[in-house]
């Protein structure tokens, strides 16, 4: 009796349980637990299943976490100093140097291959952090005009530096050739962000996006999904596609492997936790930094970068393509 009491509530809850791309219930299944990343991240998220749909090969969190606190979250802690997955810094320098590294360049490379960039006129960022990428097209192409949301308080004195429009979604009245969100998505409570994107693009224009790649093999083994909230596979960017009136140029997969994912992921968290304790060389090491030079910190830099240059961020990590790459990135059309 109580079995069946537990099955019914069960059933019940997964009755309510609607996908964010096809809006039924009808194929969607608790998948597992969600784990966080931060336990202390909790307070934010709430308790959380991810569940499936069949139909679109889409997981998600459920239930979503109540907005007022989402964007307490990513204004005020999601970029925290000694906090995965960035490790801000209090130097802003440290950040605008980024622009240079192997990922961003290998984007460049990605883009300057599939799309004639002198083109391109306005470029909207969706999340877009310190704005790298859109940063590094300008450089070359200096008549590019870049607009972006972004409401972390640290990347938005970084943005403007770097020439961005930062404005909330709703107020921004131009129309763009490109939208780029990188790392964005999986952020969001739902899909309905490329209803927004259809609105804003030119007739023919194009949306670059890399989001994390969460086939089985993500599942298994991961060590967090915070703070994740969508779960993306090809097969779901296909169905998003057809929903919001899109058409994929190409799909790729990039970067690690799903061992090497899980593993780095591992070791960012064990990180986190360690410099928490106070009890390792990596609060040291944050300690001196602030009292040396910046000067000669870079120079430090250079020199670790220059002995690195076959360790995690060379190029051809990006570029791998295989099915069991841990990244989904490609380039979607708007439909005349």
């Amino acid at each position: 009796m109580i079995i069946l009491k537990i099955q019914k509530k069960l059933n019940s809850k997964i009755s309510n349980m609607k996908c964010p791309i096809c809006n039924n219930s009808e194929n969607v299944k608790i998948r597992c637990d969600y784990k966080y990343e931060i336990k202390e991240d909790i307070k934010y998220f709430g308790e959380l299943n991810v569940c499936k749909c069949e139909k679109c090969d889409f997981s998600f969190a459920n239930p979503m976490p109540e907005m007022k606190n989402l964007n307490f979250f990513y204004e005020n802690v999601y970029r925290q100093i000694n906090r995965p997955p960035y490790w801000v810094t209090e130097n802003d320098e440290e950040s605008e140097k980024r622009v240079l590294e192997d990922k961003n360049l290998n984007y460049l490379l990605y883009l300057s291959t599939l799309l004639d960039l002198k083109k391109i006129k306005n470029i909207y960022d969706f999340g877009a952090g310190f704005g790298d990428l859109g940063y590094a097209i300008k450089k070359k192409f200096p008549n590019v005009n870049l607009y972006c949301t972004e409401y972390d308080k640290q990347c938005s004195e970084i943005l403007k530096k770097r020439g961005y429009k930062n404005e909330p979604l709703e107020n921004i009245n131009e129309k763009f050739d490109l939208v780029i969100t990188l790392h964005s998505l999986e952020h969001l409570t739902d899909v309905n962000i490329f209803n927004n994107f259809n609105e804003i693009l030119k007739p023919g224009g194009k949306v670059f996006f890399e989001v994390p790649n969460c086939p089985e093999e993500y599942f298994s083994g991961r060590p967090y999904d915070g703070p994740h909230l969508l779960f993306y596979t090809k097969k779901s960017i296909e169905s998003i596609c057809d929903k919001f009136k899109f058409k994929v140029d190409r799909i790729d997969t990039s970067s690690y492997s799903f061992d090497e994912d899980h593993k780095y992921q591992r070791e960012s968290q064990d990180r986190y936790y360690r410099i928490k304790s106070g009890k390792t060389f990596d609060s040291f090491k944050q300690f001196i930094k602030k009292f040396i030079p910046y000067n000669l910190l870079k120079l430090r830099q250079l020199i670790q970068n220059s002995k690195n240059i076959n360790e995690l961020h060379k190029l051809g990590l990006f570029t791998s393509n295989s099915d069991d790459n841990c990244y989904l990135r490609g380039i979607l059309i708007k439909k005349d």
